[in-house]
């Protein structure tokens, strides 16, 4: 999206100069020069913005339409099996967190090891990882796994060791028995 904001305003700079190039012919120099070279270049900068344009329309499910701007991940939420908060932490401005158990020996961000099942929860269980505007989680060989409930179409999957793996606002993590909302 701002890509494309980017080639339009360099289009639209183009197309300027190419219109007082054409309305003051004698106060610029070298005329034929200028009309070519921004002629040309507002075509390149429009086509790019209209190209832009198309990728985002194909890769949308609506037609065209610029697609909405997505929901980001800010924290994530330990529930109980009444679906009620009993932990919540920040992911807002963090590119990394470690899920697991403290143990005085370790740090982690996402401490399990005051959970209902902290029990099946290990030291050093997963970690979160922000790249490219998305968290991926990554299972670190966990004994009792990881698995993640996907909002979309609500399965659950068994997540395999050392592989990351995408996550979307309203996933739901099972470390252990534990249930992590990302929100």
């Amino acid at each position: 999206m701002k890509k494309r904001i980017v080639d339009l305003a360099a289009g639209c700079v183009c197309l300027a100069a190419f219109g007082i190039a054409l309305v003051y012919p004698g106060q610029v120099r070298h005329q034929a020069g200028v009309l070519w070279g921004t002629g040309l270049g507002a075509a390149v900068w429009l086509f790019l913005a209209a190209r832009e344009r198309e990728e985002w329309g194909m890769a949308g499910k609506n037609g065209g339409e610029d697609l909405p701007e997505k929901s980001f991940i800010t924290e994530i939420a330990l529930l109980n099996e009444e679906d009620m908060e009993l932990m919540v932490w920040n992911l807002y401005g963090r590119t990394a967190a470690l899920i697991g158990r403290d143990v005085r020996e370790n740090q982690v961000d996402i401490d399990l090891s005051q959970s209902p099942y902290a029990g099946m929860v290990e030291i050093e269980h997963a970690t979160l990882n922000f790249s490219n505007g998305n968290w991926y989680v990554e299972d670190l060989g966990s004994t009792n796994g990881l698995s993640l409930k996907k909002a979309g179409d609500g399965r659950i999957y068994q997540l395999s060791p050392d592989i990351p793996c995408r996550l979307e606002q309203g996933d739901c993590l099972y470390v252990g028995m534990n249930r992590l909302l990302l929100r």
